[in-house]
Protein backbone atom coordinates (compact mmCIF):
# COMPACT_ATOMS: atom_id res chain seq x y z
CA UNK A 1 0.00 0.00 0.00
CA UNK A 2 1.65 3.73 -0.94
CA UNK A 3 1.36 6.37 1.45
CA UNK A 4 1.25 9.96 1.08
CA UNK A 5 3.57 11.57 2.79
CA UNK A 6 4.28 15.50 3.63
CA UNK A 7 7.41 17.51 1.97
CA UNK A 8 8.71 17.24 6.00
CA UNK A 9 8.00 13.39 5.82
CA UNK A 10 9.85 12.39 3.24
CA UNK A 11 13.07 14.30 4.93
CA UNK A 12 12.46 12.55 7.82
CA UNK A 13 12.11 8.90 5.84
CA UNK A 14 15.24 9.88 3.99
CA UNK A 15 16.91 10.33 7.81
CA UNK A 16 15.23 6.72 8.71
CA UNK A 17 12.63 8.30 11.09
CA UNK A 18 9.65 7.09 9.43
CA UNK A 19 9.44 4.63 6.22
CA UNK A 20 6.91 4.98 3.45
CA UNK A 21 5.51 2.41 0.91
CA UNK A 22 5.02 1.66 -2.34
CA UNK A 23 3.33 -0.36 -5.06
CA UNK A 24 4.35 -3.05 -6.87
CA UNK A 25 3.10 -1.99 -10.49
CA UNK A 26 3.77 1.78 -10.51
CA UNK A 27 5.92 4.36 -8.10
CA UNK A 28 4.19 5.88 -5.71
CA UNK A 29 3.48 9.71 -6.25
CA UNK A 30 3.93 11.35 -2.91
CA UNK A 31 1.78 14.83 -2.15
CA UNK A 32 4.68 16.94 -1.55
CA UNK A 33 8.28 16.80 -2.48
CA UNK A 34 12.05 18.74 -1.75
CA UNK A 35 10.39 21.62 -3.82
CA UNK A 36 7.34 23.85 -4.25
CA UNK A 37 5.90 24.09 -0.94
CA UNK A 38 8.72 25.38 0.89
CA UNK A 39 10.41 22.22 2.26
CA UNK A 40 13.38 21.58 1.34
CA UNK A 41 14.64 18.30 0.24
CA UNK A 42 17.21 15.84 1.41
CA UNK A 43 19.51 16.53 -1.90
CA UNK A 44 19.59 20.08 -1.03
CA UNK A 45 21.89 19.80 1.92
CA UNK A 46 25.25 20.53 0.66
CA UNK A 47 26.29 19.34 -2.62
CA UNK A 48 30.32 20.52 -2.61
CA UNK A 49 33.49 20.53 -4.31
CA UNK A 50 33.68 20.41 -8.15
CA UNK A 51 29.62 19.22 -7.90
CA UNK A 52 28.98 23.03 -6.90
CA UNK A 53 31.46 24.94 -8.75
CA UNK A 54 29.62 26.06 -11.37
CA UNK A 55 27.11 28.86 -11.41
CA UNK A 56 24.20 26.51 -12.17
CA UNK A 57 24.56 24.60 -9.17
CA UNK A 58 24.01 20.60 -7.92
CA UNK A 59 20.67 20.35 -7.27
CA UNK A 60 19.13 17.06 -8.65
CA UNK A 61 15.43 17.16 -8.11
CA UNK A 62 14.87 19.62 -5.32
CA UNK A 63 11.84 21.38 -6.82
CA UNK A 64 9.77 18.79 -8.06
CA UNK A 65 6.39 18.86 -7.55
CA UNK A 66 3.93 15.77 -6.29
CA UNK A 67 3.21 13.81 -9.79
CA UNK A 68 7.16 13.72 -10.17
CA UNK A 69 8.38 12.71 -6.26
CA UNK A 70 8.42 8.94 -6.19
CA UNK A 71 8.51 5.85 -3.74
CA UNK A 72 9.82 2.95 -5.85
CA UNK A 73 10.53 -0.82 -4.05
CA UNK A 74 11.42 -2.98 -7.15
CA UNK A 75 13.32 -2.60 -10.85
CA UNK A 76 9.31 -2.36 -12.70
CA UNK A 77 9.00 1.08 -10.50
CA UNK A 78 12.22 2.29 -10.35
CA UNK A 79 11.95 2.02 -14.18
CA UNK A 80 9.08 4.05 -14.56
CA UNK A 81 9.83 6.48 -12.46
CA UNK A 82 13.15 7.53 -14.36
CA UNK A 83 10.83 7.44 -17.34
CA UNK A 84 7.67 9.35 -16.10
CA UNK A 85 5.91 6.34 -15.93
CA UNK A 86 6.67 5.93 -19.89
CA UNK A 87 8.86 3.09 -20.08
CA UNK A 88 7.96 -0.25 -22.23
CA UNK A 89 9.02 -2.79 -20.11
CA UNK A 90 8.84 -6.37 -21.72
CA UNK A 91 8.32 -9.41 -20.36
CA UNK A 92 12.36 -10.47 -20.58
CA UNK A 93 12.70 -7.24 -18.22
CA UNK A 94 14.18 -5.22 -21.27
CA UNK A 95 12.91 -1.62 -21.73
CA UNK A 96 12.11 1.29 -24.30
CA UNK A 97 10.78 4.38 -23.68
CA UNK A 98 11.98 8.13 -23.56
CA UNK A 99 13.80 9.38 -20.00
CA UNK A 100 12.00 11.85 -18.62
CA UNK A 101 14.13 15.05 -17.22
CA UNK A 102 11.41 17.12 -15.41
CA UNK A 103 12.75 17.43 -11.92
CA UNK A 104 12.24 14.00 -10.01
CA UNK A 105 12.81 12.76 -6.62
CA UNK A 106 13.04 9.19 -6.49
CA UNK A 107 12.77 7.17 -3.29
CA UNK A 108 13.99 4.08 -3.11
CA UNK A 109 12.87 1.61 -0.07
CA UNK A 110 14.39 -1.46 0.76
CA UNK A 111 16.10 -3.64 -1.47
CA UNK A 112 15.74 -3.34 -5.38
CA UNK A 113 17.17 -6.22 -7.89
CA UNK A 114 18.14 -5.19 -11.04
CA UNK A 115 18.90 -8.34 -12.42
CA UNK A 116 14.83 -9.09 -12.99
CA UNK A 117 12.14 -9.94 -15.86
CA UNK A 118 8.95 -8.08 -15.62
CA UNK A 119 7.12 -10.82 -13.51
CA UNK A 120 10.19 -9.52 -10.84
CA UNK A 121 11.76 -12.66 -10.68
CA UNK A 122 15.95 -12.62 -10.45
CA UNK A 123 17.06 -13.71 -13.61
CA UNK A 124 20.71 -16.11 -13.61
CA UNK A 125 23.26 -16.65 -16.10
CA UNK A 126 21.27 -19.65 -17.18
CA UNK A 127 18.34 -17.17 -18.07
CA UNK A 128 20.84 -15.23 -20.13
CA UNK A 129 22.29 -18.00 -22.14
CA UNK A 130 19.28 -19.55 -23.01
CA UNK A 131 17.73 -15.72 -24.39
CA UNK A 132 21.14 -15.31 -26.38
CA UNK A 133 21.22 -15.74 -30.06
CA UNK A 134 24.13 -17.71 -30.16
CA UNK A 135 24.70 -20.26 -32.68
CA UNK A 136 26.23 -22.49 -30.30
CA UNK A 137 25.47 -22.03 -26.41
CA UNK A 138 27.89 -20.33 -23.71
CA UNK A 139 29.82 -22.81 -21.72
CA UNK A 140 32.12 -21.68 -19.34
CA UNK A 141 33.86 -25.29 -19.14
CA UNK A 142 34.29 -25.04 -22.82
CA UNK A 143 35.28 -21.44 -22.78
CA UNK A 144 38.08 -22.15 -20.56
CA UNK A 145 39.31 -25.56 -22.58
CA UNK A 146 39.29 -23.11 -25.86
CA UNK A 147 41.06 -19.98 -24.30
CA UNK A 148 43.42 -21.07 -21.79
CA UNK A 149 47.12 -19.68 -22.40
CA UNK A 150 48.35 -23.32 -22.85
CA UNK A 151 46.21 -23.74 -25.70
CA UNK A 152 45.51 -20.31 -27.12
CA UNK A 153 48.87 -18.65 -26.33
CA UNK A 154 50.81 -21.74 -27.73
CA UNK A 155 48.69 -21.90 -31.37
CA UNK A 156 50.96 -19.42 -33.83
CA UNK A 157 48.01 -18.67 -35.46
CA UNK A 158 46.92 -16.62 -32.65
CA UNK A 159 50.07 -14.85 -32.80
CA UNK A 160 50.31 -10.97 -33.21
CA UNK A 161 53.21 -10.41 -34.83
CA UNK A 162 53.21 -6.66 -35.27
CA UNK A 163 52.62 -6.58 -31.39
CA UNK A 164 54.61 -8.85 -30.27
CA UNK A 165 51.52 -10.59 -28.35
CA UNK A 166 48.67 -13.05 -28.42
CA UNK A 167 45.38 -12.24 -30.15
CA UNK A 168 42.35 -11.16 -28.56
CA UNK A 169 40.13 -14.83 -28.36
CA UNK A 170 37.91 -15.33 -30.65
CA UNK A 171 35.75 -18.49 -32.12
CA UNK A 172 32.19 -20.08 -31.20
CA UNK A 173 32.52 -20.08 -27.32
CA UNK A 174 33.11 -16.10 -27.67
CA UNK A 175 30.61 -15.20 -29.70
CA UNK A 176 28.54 -17.40 -27.59
CA UNK A 177 29.69 -15.41 -24.59
CA UNK A 178 29.28 -12.20 -26.23
CA UNK A 179 26.09 -12.82 -27.13
CA UNK A 180 24.91 -13.71 -23.66
CA UNK A 181 26.82 -10.87 -22.02
CA UNK A 182 24.75 -8.53 -24.11
CA UNK A 183 21.59 -10.12 -23.33
CA UNK A 184 22.50 -9.50 -19.52
CA UNK A 185 23.52 -6.05 -20.25
CA UNK A 186 20.17 -5.03 -21.41
CA UNK A 187 18.43 -6.38 -18.30
CA UNK A 188 20.89 -4.68 -15.69
CA UNK A 189 22.27 -1.14 -16.73
CA UNK A 190 19.38 1.56 -15.99
CA UNK A 191 19.99 4.53 -17.00
CA UNK A 192 19.53 7.83 -14.92
CA UNK A 193 17.74 10.70 -16.19
CA UNK A 194 18.54 14.53 -15.98
CA UNK A 195 17.39 16.60 -13.00
CA UNK A 196 17.09 13.66 -10.66
CA UNK A 197 17.66 12.68 -7.00
CA UNK A 198 18.16 9.21 -6.02
CA UNK A 199 17.47 9.18 -2.20
CA UNK A 200 17.50 6.49 0.09
CA UNK A 201 14.71 5.90 2.76
CA UNK A 202 16.68 4.90 5.71
CA UNK A 203 19.30 2.76 6.55
CA UNK A 204 18.62 -0.27 4.19
CA UNK A 205 18.26 1.17 0.98
CA UNK A 206 19.92 -1.03 -1.75
CA UNK A 207 19.98 -1.72 -4.73
CA UNK A 208 22.20 -4.56 -6.58
CA UNK A 209 22.80 -7.09 -9.20
CA UNK A 210 23.29 -4.43 -11.74
CA UNK A 211 24.89 -0.57 -12.78
CA UNK A 212 23.52 2.49 -13.04
CA UNK A 213 24.39 4.36 -15.97
CA UNK A 214 24.87 8.21 -16.22
CA UNK A 215 25.70 8.98 -20.10
CA UNK A 216 25.95 12.09 -21.59
CA UNK A 217 22.08 13.45 -20.96
CA UNK A 218 22.66 12.96 -17.00
CA UNK A 219 23.23 16.31 -16.19
CA UNK A 220 22.02 17.18 -12.35
CA UNK A 221 22.23 14.48 -10.69
CA UNK A 222 22.36 13.69 -6.53
CA UNK A 223 22.39 10.11 -5.00
CA UNK A 224 22.25 9.79 -1.46
CA UNK A 225 22.22 7.40 0.97
CA UNK A 226 22.08 3.66 -0.59
CA UNK A 227 24.00 0.85 -0.53
CA UNK A 228 25.12 -0.85 -3.66
CA UNK A 229 26.43 -4.53 -4.32
CA UNK A 230 27.06 -6.70 -6.23
CA UNK A 231 26.99 -6.10 -10.28
CA UNK A 232 27.91 -9.51 -10.96
CA UNK A 233 28.91 -10.21 -14.54
CA UNK A 234 28.25 -13.98 -15.36
CA UNK A 235 30.26 -13.70 -18.50
CA UNK A 236 33.78 -12.23 -17.97
CA UNK A 237 36.24 -12.68 -20.80
CA UNK A 238 39.50 -13.63 -21.35
CA UNK A 239 41.73 -10.67 -22.48
CA UNK A 240 45.05 -12.42 -23.24
CA UNK A 241 46.65 -9.37 -24.35
CA UNK A 242 45.78 -7.54 -21.09
CA UNK A 243 49.34 -7.08 -19.21
CA UNK A 244 51.21 -9.84 -20.86
CA UNK A 245 54.81 -9.50 -21.21
CA UNK A 246 57.75 -11.63 -22.65
CA UNK A 247 60.19 -10.21 -20.12
CA UNK A 248 58.77 -8.61 -16.83
CA UNK A 249 58.85 -10.92 -14.27
CA UNK A 250 61.10 -13.20 -16.11
CA UNK A 251 59.29 -16.82 -17.00
CA UNK A 252 61.16 -19.79 -17.71
CA UNK A 253 60.72 -21.22 -21.11
CA UNK A 254 58.82 -18.01 -21.67
CA UNK A 255 59.45 -16.77 -25.41
CA UNK A 256 57.43 -15.19 -28.42
CA UNK A 257 57.69 -18.71 -30.79
CA UNK A 258 56.71 -21.70 -29.51
CA UNK A 259 58.26 -24.91 -29.37
CA UNK A 260 57.01 -27.32 -26.99
CA UNK A 261 54.57 -27.88 -23.94
CA UNK A 262 57.62 -25.81 -21.74
CA UNK A 263 58.73 -23.10 -24.72
CA UNK A 264 56.73 -20.63 -26.10
CA UNK A 265 54.21 -17.74 -25.43
CA UNK A 266 51.93 -19.70 -23.68
CA UNK A 267 54.58 -19.68 -20.33
CA UNK A 268 54.65 -15.86 -20.40
CA UNK A 269 53.18 -14.13 -17.70
CA UNK A 270 50.02 -12.21 -18.54
CA UNK A 271 46.32 -11.84 -19.56
CA UNK A 272 43.61 -11.00 -17.51
CA UNK A 273 39.50 -11.83 -16.83
CA UNK A 274 37.89 -8.58 -17.24
CA UNK A 275 34.15 -7.94 -16.06
CA UNK A 276 31.45 -5.45 -17.66
CA UNK A 277 29.64 -3.55 -15.45
CA UNK A 278 30.49 -0.93 -12.16
CA UNK A 279 27.67 0.04 -9.55
CA UNK A 280 27.65 3.01 -10.58
CA UNK A 281 29.08 4.13 -14.49
CA UNK A 282 29.34 8.16 -15.51
CA UNK A 283 30.45 7.96 -19.20
CA UNK A 284 29.10 11.43 -20.20
CA UNK A 285 27.37 12.99 -16.79
CA UNK A 286 27.63 16.02 -15.35
CA UNK A 287 27.47 17.64 -12.12
CA UNK A 288 26.62 14.71 -10.37
CA UNK A 289 26.63 14.07 -6.57
CA UNK A 290 27.08 10.93 -4.96
CA UNK A 291 27.02 11.03 -1.16
CA UNK A 292 26.74 8.86 1.69
CA UNK A 293 26.12 5.85 -0.16
CA UNK A 294 28.08 2.16 0.19
CA UNK A 295 29.46 0.01 -2.49
CA UNK A 296 31.06 -3.69 -2.36
CA UNK A 297 30.84 -6.81 -4.03
CA UNK A 298 28.38 -8.19 -1.64
CA UNK A 299 28.71 -12.10 -0.78
CA UNK A 300 30.30 -13.28 -4.33
CA UNK A 301 33.43 -11.34 -4.01
CA UNK A 302 36.00 -11.82 -6.59
CA UNK A 303 38.77 -13.71 -4.48
CA UNK A 304 36.61 -16.34 -3.90
CA UNK A 305 36.25 -17.27 -7.77
CA UNK A 306 40.09 -18.98 -8.06
CA UNK A 307 42.22 -19.22 -11.08
CA UNK A 308 41.39 -22.02 -13.47
CA UNK A 309 44.40 -22.55 -15.76
CA UNK A 310 47.18 -24.16 -15.98
CA UNK A 311 50.41 -23.00 -14.09
CA UNK A 312 52.04 -20.72 -14.45
CA UNK A 313 48.40 -18.71 -15.18
CA UNK A 314 47.55 -19.41 -11.38
CA UNK A 315 46.89 -16.79 -8.35
CA UNK A 316 45.49 -14.26 -7.69
CA UNK A 317 46.47 -12.21 -10.60
CA UNK A 318 44.61 -15.29 -12.68
CA UNK A 319 41.51 -14.83 -10.58
CA UNK A 320 37.93 -14.80 -12.44
CA UNK A 321 36.65 -11.04 -12.10
CA UNK A 322 33.01 -10.86 -12.28
CA UNK A 323 33.23 -7.27 -11.00
CA UNK A 324 34.39 -3.92 -12.30
CA UNK A 325 34.55 -0.43 -11.11
CA UNK A 326 32.44 0.33 -8.01
CA UNK A 327 32.00 4.00 -9.63
CA UNK A 328 33.94 4.75 -12.47
CA UNK A 329 33.55 8.63 -14.42
CA UNK A 330 35.06 8.55 -18.18
CA UNK A 331 34.45 10.16 -21.42
CA UNK A 332 33.17 13.69 -20.90
CA UNK A 333 32.01 13.41 -16.91
CA UNK A 334 32.43 16.60 -15.39
CA UNK A 335 31.97 18.14 -12.63
CA UNK A 336 31.79 15.26 -9.73
CA UNK A 337 31.83 14.63 -6.45
CA UNK A 338 31.97 11.93 -4.37
CA UNK A 339 31.74 12.16 -0.25
CA UNK A 340 31.13 10.44 2.68
CA UNK A 341 31.19 6.97 0.66
CA UNK A 342 32.30 3.85 2.36
CA UNK A 343 34.15 1.22 -0.32
CA UNK A 344 34.58 -2.04 0.78
CA UNK A 345 36.29 -5.15 0.16
CA UNK A 346 36.27 -4.77 -3.53
CA UNK A 347 39.34 -4.39 -6.27
CA UNK A 348 39.28 -1.59 -9.25
CA UNK A 349 37.33 1.06 -7.31
CA UNK A 350 37.67 4.49 -9.08
CA UNK A 351 38.78 4.54 -13.20
CA UNK A 352 38.67 8.15 -13.76
CA UNK A 353 39.11 8.44 -17.47
CA UNK A 354 39.84 5.54 -19.36
CA UNK A 355 41.85 5.72 -22.64
CA UNK A 356 45.22 7.29 -23.27
CA UNK A 357 44.44 8.58 -26.30
CA UNK A 358 43.55 12.18 -25.80
CA UNK A 359 40.61 13.80 -27.35
CA UNK A 360 37.59 15.45 -26.16
CA UNK A 361 35.08 12.10 -26.06
CA UNK A 362 37.93 10.62 -23.86
CA UNK A 363 37.79 13.68 -21.41
CA UNK A 364 40.22 15.94 -22.40
CA UNK A 365 39.19 19.55 -20.98
CA UNK A 366 36.65 17.39 -18.51
CA UNK A 367 36.91 14.85 -15.31
CA UNK A 368 36.92 17.69 -13.02
CA UNK A 369 36.16 15.35 -10.01
CA UNK A 370 36.58 15.74 -5.98
CA UNK A 371 36.78 12.64 -3.44
CA UNK A 372 36.32 13.52 0.16
CA UNK A 373 35.61 11.77 3.58
CA UNK A 374 35.70 8.65 1.30
CA UNK A 375 36.41 5.25 3.54
CA UNK A 376 38.25 2.61 1.28
CA UNK A 377 38.01 -0.76 3.26
CA UNK A 378 39.60 -3.41 1.58
CA UNK A 379 39.69 -1.85 -1.63
CA UNK A 380 42.52 -2.76 -3.98
CA UNK A 381 43.23 -0.55 -6.65
CA UNK A 382 42.68 2.31 -8.20
CA UNK A 383 41.94 4.96 -5.29
CA UNK A 384 41.47 6.59 -7.82
CA UNK A 385 43.42 6.03 -11.02
CA UNK A 386 43.23 9.52 -13.08
CA UNK A 387 43.73 10.19 -16.64
CA UNK A 388 43.88 13.91 -18.06
CA UNK A 389 41.38 15.50 -15.13
CA UNK A 390 41.77 17.72 -12.33
CA UNK A 391 41.25 15.72 -9.45
CA UNK A 392 40.88 16.98 -5.61
CA UNK A 393 41.51 13.97 -3.29
CA UNK A 394 41.15 15.33 0.34
CA UNK A 395 40.52 13.82 3.92
CA UNK A 396 39.88 10.24 2.84
CA UNK A 397 40.29 7.39 4.57
CA UNK A 398 42.31 4.04 3.47
CA UNK A 399 42.36 1.09 4.89
CA UNK A 400 43.51 -2.53 3.98
CA UNK A 401 46.63 -5.17 3.85
CA UNK A 402 49.52 -5.90 1.45
CA UNK A 403 50.81 -8.96 0.51
CA UNK A 404 52.96 -8.22 -2.37
CA UNK A 405 54.14 -5.23 -4.29
CA UNK A 406 54.73 -5.46 -8.04
CA UNK A 407 52.38 -5.99 -11.33
CA UNK A 408 52.26 -9.71 -10.42
CA UNK A 409 51.39 -12.15 -7.74
CA UNK A 410 53.90 -14.48 -6.35
CA UNK A 411 53.01 -17.90 -7.05
CA UNK A 412 55.69 -18.98 -4.42
CA UNK A 413 53.58 -18.97 -1.28
CA UNK A 414 53.57 -15.79 -0.40
CA UNK A 415 50.65 -14.76 1.65
CA UNK A 416 48.31 -12.70 -0.37
CA UNK A 417 45.46 -11.49 1.78
CA UNK A 418 41.38 -11.27 0.41
CA UNK A 419 40.98 -8.14 -1.33
CA UNK A 420 44.42 -6.79 -0.92
CA UNK A 421 45.42 -3.85 -1.15
CA UNK A 422 47.73 -2.87 -4.04
CA UNK A 423 48.04 1.08 -4.67
CA UNK A 424 46.23 4.09 -3.75
CA UNK A 425 46.61 6.74 -5.96
CA UNK A 426 47.10 5.79 -9.98
CA UNK A 427 49.09 8.64 -11.27
CA UNK A 428 48.42 8.50 -15.14
CA UNK A 429 48.97 10.14 -18.33
CA UNK A 430 48.03 13.72 -17.68
CA UNK A 431 46.56 13.14 -14.44
CA UNK A 432 45.92 16.86 -12.43
CA UNK A 433 45.85 15.43 -8.95
CA UNK A 434 45.84 17.83 -6.06
CA UNK A 435 45.68 15.13 -3.13
CA UNK A 436 45.49 16.59 0.41
CA UNK A 437 45.29 15.15 4.22
CA UNK A 438 44.40 11.86 3.37
CA UNK A 439 45.54 9.01 5.52
CA UNK A 440 46.52 5.67 4.85
CA UNK A 441 46.36 2.60 7.63
CA UNK A 442 48.31 -0.29 5.15
CA UNK A 443 49.35 -3.03 7.18
CA UNK A 444 51.46 -5.99 5.59
CA UNK A 445 50.81 -10.22 5.72
CA UNK A 446 54.30 -10.95 5.38
CA UNK A 447 57.56 -9.45 5.92
CA UNK A 448 56.97 -7.03 3.35
CA UNK A 449 58.01 -3.14 3.87
CA UNK A 450 54.95 -0.93 3.86
CA UNK A 451 56.26 2.40 2.12
CA UNK A 452 54.79 4.98 0.67
CA UNK A 453 54.64 3.46 -2.56
CA UNK A 454 51.50 1.85 -1.20
CA UNK A 455 50.22 4.95 -1.96
CA UNK A 456 50.29 5.31 -5.33
CA UNK A 457 51.57 4.10 -8.46
CA UNK A 458 52.82 5.99 -11.56
CA UNK A 459 50.88 5.27 -14.59
CA UNK A 460 52.29 8.47 -16.86
CA UNK A 461 54.44 8.71 -19.91
CA UNK A 462 56.16 11.27 -22.21
CA UNK A 463 53.48 13.15 -24.39
CA UNK A 464 54.49 13.75 -28.55
CA UNK A 465 57.30 15.46 -28.56
CA UNK A 466 58.17 16.32 -32.48
CA UNK A 467 56.49 19.36 -34.09
CA UNK A 468 57.37 17.90 -37.28
CA UNK A 469 54.65 15.55 -36.71
CA UNK A 470 52.78 16.03 -33.37
CA UNK A 471 52.28 19.73 -33.02
CA UNK A 472 48.58 19.49 -33.51
CA UNK A 473 47.76 17.26 -31.33
CA UNK A 474 46.06 18.26 -28.37
CA UNK A 475 48.75 16.21 -25.74
CA UNK A 476 51.86 17.93 -27.89
CA UNK A 477 54.52 18.37 -25.09
CA UNK A 478 51.19 18.43 -22.29
CA UNK A 479 52.83 16.98 -18.90
CA UNK A 480 51.11 15.43 -15.87
CA UNK A 481 50.78 17.15 -12.56
CA UNK A 482 51.07 15.80 -8.98
CA UNK A 483 50.66 17.66 -5.43
CA UNK A 484 50.56 15.91 -2.93
CA UNK A 485 50.50 17.82 1.95
CA UNK A 486 49.58 16.17 4.76
CA UNK A 487 49.73 12.85 3.89
CA UNK A 488 49.54 10.40 6.69
CA UNK A 489 50.99 6.63 6.15
CA UNK A 490 50.22 4.54 9.16
CA UNK A 491 50.43 7.18 11.75
CA UNK A 492 54.15 8.91 9.90
CA UNK A 493 53.90 11.95 7.60
CA UNK A 494 55.52 11.29 4.12
CA UNK A 495 56.78 13.59 1.01
CA UNK A 496 54.69 11.39 -2.11
CA UNK A 497 55.65 14.00 -4.44
CA UNK A 498 59.05 13.25 -3.89
CA UNK A 499 58.78 9.64 -3.92
CA UNK A 500 56.44 9.33 -6.84
CA UNK A 501 59.37 11.55 -8.94
CA UNK A 502 61.62 8.94 -7.44
CA UNK A 503 59.74 6.22 -8.45
CA UNK A 504 58.82 7.79 -12.02
CA UNK A 505 62.74 8.32 -12.42
CA UNK A 506 63.43 4.50 -11.73
CA UNK A 507 60.51 3.40 -14.43
CA UNK A 508 62.10 6.24 -17.13
CA UNK A 509 59.00 8.54 -16.92
CA UNK A 510 59.01 11.98 -17.01
CA UNK A 511 59.18 13.82 -14.26
CA UNK A 512 55.84 15.12 -12.83
CA UNK A 513 55.34 18.76 -12.44
CA UNK A 514 53.82 20.44 -9.35
CA UNK A 515 49.69 20.32 -9.70
CA UNK A 516 49.54 23.74 -7.35
CA UNK A 517 51.50 25.73 -10.33
CA UNK A 518 48.72 25.02 -13.15
CA UNK A 519 45.74 24.57 -10.97
CA UNK A 520 44.06 24.54 -6.88
CA UNK A 521 40.78 23.92 -5.90
CA UNK A 522 40.34 26.71 -4.05
CA UNK A 523 40.67 28.63 -7.46
CA UNK A 524 37.16 26.48 -7.99
CA UNK A 525 35.09 25.91 -4.91
CA UNK A 526 35.53 26.61 -1.22
CA UNK A 527 36.41 24.10 0.82
CA UNK A 528 38.51 23.48 4.37
CA UNK A 529 40.27 20.11 4.99
CA UNK A 530 40.28 18.99 8.25
CA UNK A 531 43.21 18.00 9.78
CA UNK A 532 45.21 14.67 8.95
CA UNK A 533 45.26 13.39 12.37
CA UNK A 534 41.57 13.52 12.89
CA UNK A 535 40.29 12.36 9.66
CA UNK A 536 40.01 8.56 10.54
CA UNK A 537 37.82 8.87 13.36
CA UNK A 538 35.10 11.41 11.56
CA UNK A 539 35.39 9.53 8.15
CA UNK A 540 34.76 5.80 9.87
CA UNK A 541 31.97 7.50 11.91
CA UNK A 542 29.64 9.37 9.25
CA UNK A 543 30.59 7.73 5.64
CA UNK A 544 28.03 5.40 4.04
CA UNK A 545 24.94 4.87 3.75
CA UNK A 546 22.46 4.80 6.53
CA UNK A 547 24.92 7.62 8.34
CA UNK A 548 23.16 10.85 7.03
Amino acid sequence: MSMRMTGLALLLATMGLVACGGGSDGPAASSSGGGGGGVAGPSSLGADGWANSQTDKVTGGDGADAAHTYTVTNRNELIQALYGGGATINADGSFSGTLDTTKKIIYIKGTINLSMNKALVELVEADYVAASVAAQPYDFAAYVAAYKPSVWNADPANWDTPNNRPKAVSGAQETARAAASANQGKIVKIPVSANTSLLGLGADAKIIRGQLSLGDGADNVVIRNIAFEDAFDYFPVWSPTDSFSLTTPAQAGCQAAYVDATTGPQMCPGGRWNSNYDLITLNGGKRIWIDHCSFSDGSREDHTFASVFDAPHVGVDYFIQHHDGAVDITNKSDFVTLSYNHIKNHDKTHLIGSSDTVNVNNGWGALSVTLHHNYYENAGQRLPRVRMGKVHLYNNYYSGQIGYLGAYAPVDGTYVPPNRHLYGMGIGYLAKIYSENNVFDITSGNSTVVDDTVTFYTWHKASPSNPATDSAKLDYLQKTYFYDSGTLLNGAGTSLFVSANAMAASMSKPVLEDTSTFWTPATNYTYTPDAANTVKAKVMANAGAGKL
